[in-house]
């Protein structure tokens, strides 16, 4: 990918932004003078190729004020314990954009007699990341408020600006016996299964959220092509047979450090995070430090032999360590479809074997950048003050610095090494009384499930809490260095999906219409209750709940009593569904088509341990697009969520975007 360099001071930045916009706009005027669409052609060798390219500008502007409940108190919130979901919340305002640019996506299609190249790639520059400060900040950019964003140490191709190669393979159709023989190699997508909105059988892939953020996203930016050779066997009466090696293991893409969509602080951020620190102040605050010793009689400290420390400014910058990542072999899977004539259906039977696509947070044991008291070197003078204080009376100051005293040097990673998860799904696709009905069920075993993060981030460090086995360092002094404490528990997950599709001719008004639907239910094994067993989800910022091994309360754990309770965990079972219904009104003008879509997403009960239900999680979409000839468009679109969704953590992101674009 080329990424262009960081310039603090922002010089080249309009240059870059003038250059993008240039580039769109002359090759919109270069299609309308010359007619230029998607096309083939022929060359003097016989080759025989394809191209297209879609260019677009457009821009996403936040529609809702941000919910108090979802900012930490630390930052002027009303949420739990934690700072480490709140920082693309507090950089937008309502009304202010957080995504603006151009971007554009070519694809290039070559043949020979039975050989082949497929390749696309992608283009963008994002003018809100890359030039307009924010308000709060990043743990990327210091935290310094009105200053731009960084996407310094981001993951490949998540940057504000940038060009990569999507999909790149070569292809050849060979006869085996009689029969007709597909192999590819090189980049591509493998999308097994049935599913239409809820992942299930498909989650063996990895996905491009960025992308799938960025205004006026399409479907084929967001599955991420991966590494592979793929081949698919016909053998006659309508069956078939499908297998994928992947070459090189690659995660899911997520949103930036500071972003709107950004889902933890420290996700896809080259720094670390703030956690745990609400008693000294905001972010910035935590971020650079506060001499908590200042206010202690000087005498004190140096008959400790802590005299100073009195001017150090410890914060709560819990240090990253790099990503644990799995090997890149062993990801692999196998597939058929058979189509029975006597019931009009196709049967598919799936089987895959991959590693982690998502992270879980983990601890290791590694000490953080000084002056953190994540950093475990003040440990022994903190203790001793600690002993002084307790001497003197003091309960109360002699108990929260031994708390202090008590840490070890640790740090959090971003833990992808759960190998070999396993699924197995069988899916049937058919027309019942004119209506598309198909779906899937899977069995998948091995799913790594996030072990709640306040519980393993107070478990790693203090030894305290139902996660206190984690903390084998402050147990055992000898544990050595880069130990790492895995915060999930392979579990096992029963999914069934049913979906339907139906086309309808002219109604309403309109010369075409579809309505589609999906329903999904999920299992998991060995989810115990909450209140006495290990507690899985529910992120940093709503704290602790009530559990037996701190007394059964929350009291003086969590500062926001709406947060004390033992809501939101993942449970056994969680379900909801998905809606989406379309009209499509042709020719109303000059060749212009209007499509206005109606989405509805509603996850009904339940907390699944994957993050695909979150309960009382609602989703109102509307889109507008506008279409001329098939080539230009314009599309104005807004998405409203259900600010009673307590736990999910982007109730308050509704949003509106525009694009135009064109496509040649």
């Amino acid at each position: 990918m080329h990424k262009q360099q960081q310039n603090r001071a922002g010089a080249t930045r309009p240059t870059a932004l003038a250059m993008a916009c240039r580039m769109a706009l002359a090759t919109m005027a270069l299609a309308a003078a010359h007619g230029a669409r998607a096309d083939s052609f022929t060359l003097d060798n016989g080759v025989e190729g394809r191209w297209s390219l879609n260019a677009s500008m457009g821009a996403s502007w936040r529609a809702a004020n941000r919910d108090p409940a979802l900012v930490s108190a630390a930052n002027g919130g009303t949420a739990g314990v934690g700072n480490g979901h709140d920082d693309g919340n507090l950089n937008f305002n309502k009304g202010t954009a957080y995504a603006s640019g151009p971007k554009a996506t070519g694809e290039l299609q070559l043949k020979r007699d039975n050989l082949g190249l497929f390749v696309r790639a992608n283009a963008w520059y994002d003018y809100t990341l890359s030039d307009k400060g924010v308000a709060h900040g990043s743990f990327n950019n210091g935290y310094v408020p009105g200053a731009r964003l960084s996407d310094q140490g981001f993951y490949a191709n998540t940057g504000f600006s940038g060009a990569a190669l999507a999909d790149a393979y070569v292809s050849g159709e060979f006869d085996v016996a009689g029969k007709p023989l597909n192999v590819k190699l090189g980049k591509q997508v493998v999308n097994w299964g049935e599913s239409a909105f809820i992942p299930g059988i498909n989650a063996m892939g990895a996905f491009d959220l960025t992308a799938a953020h960025r205004p006026g996203a399409q479907v084929k930016e967001i599955l991420r092509p991966l590494p592979q050779l793929t081949a698919n066997l016909g053998l006659g009466d309508g069956v078939s047979v499908e297998a994928f090696y992947q070459l090189k293991w690659e995660h899911t893409l997520f949103d930036g450090c500071g972003t709107y969509w950004s889902l933890v602080d420290s996700l896809n951020c080259s720094g670390g995070a703030v956690v745990f620190g609400d008693a000294l102040g905001n972010d910035q605050k935590q971020y650079n430090g506060v001499p908590v010793l200042a206010a202690l009689p000087p005498a004190l400290l140096n008959a400790v032999g802590a005299g100073a420390l009195a001017t150090v400014p410890f914060n709560f910058r819990l240090g990253r360590a790099p990503d644990a990542t799995p090997k890149n072999s062993g990801q692999f899977g196998l597939s058929s479809h058979v189509f029975v004539d006597a019931l009009s259906t196709d049967f598919g039977f799936y089987f895959a074997n991959y590693h982690a696509r998502t992270p879980v947070l983990s601890a290791v044991h590694a000490p953080s950048p000084a002056p953190s008291l994540y950093s475990g070197q003040y440990a022994a003078q903190l203790t001793a003050l600690s002993k002084v204080l307790g001497g003197l009376g003091q309960a109360a100051a002699a108990k929260q610095i031994g708390m202090l005293g008590a840490i070890p040097g640790t740090e959090l990673t971003w833990d992808y090494d759960a190998t070999n998860i396993q699924s197995l799904a069988v899916s049937a696709a058919t027309e019942l009384g004119g209506v598309s009905v198909f779906g899937e069920a899977s069995h998948t075993q091995g799913v790594p499930v996030q072990i709640n993060a306040p519980d393993l981030v107070v478990g790693s460090v203090l030894g305290l809490g139902p996660q206190a086995a984690l903390a084998r360092w402050v147990r055992d002094p000898s544990v050595a260095q880069g130990s790492v404490s895995h915060g999930y528990d392979l579990k096992n997950k029963d999914q069934i999906q049913v979906s339907a599709l139906k086309l309808f001719g002219p109604v309403l008004g309109a010369s075409s219409a579809s309505v589609l639907g999906e329903v999904g239910f999920q299992h998991w094994s060995g989810i115990g209750d909450p209140a006495t067993s290990t507690r899985y989800g529910r992120g940093f910022l709503y704290g602790f709940g009530p559990t037996a091994a701190l007394g059964g309360t929350c009291a003086g754990l969590n500062g926001y009593a709406p947060y004390c309770e033992n809501q939101g965990y993942v449970t056994t079972s969680a379900w909801g569904y998905r809606l989406q219904g379309e009209l499509t009104f042709s020719d109303v003008y000059a060749g212009i088509n209007l499509k206005p879509k109606l989405f509805w997403s509603h996850d009904v009960k339940g907390y699944s341990g994957d993050g695909t239900f979150v309960q009382d999680r609602q989703t109102l979409g509307t889109t507008l697009r506008a279409d001329y000839n098939n080539r230009y468009y314009a599309e104005l679109s807004y998405t409203r969520y259900n600010k009673n969704a307590k736990y999910d953590v982007l109730h308050d992101r509704d949003n509106y975007s525009f694009v135009v674009g064109v496509n040649f």
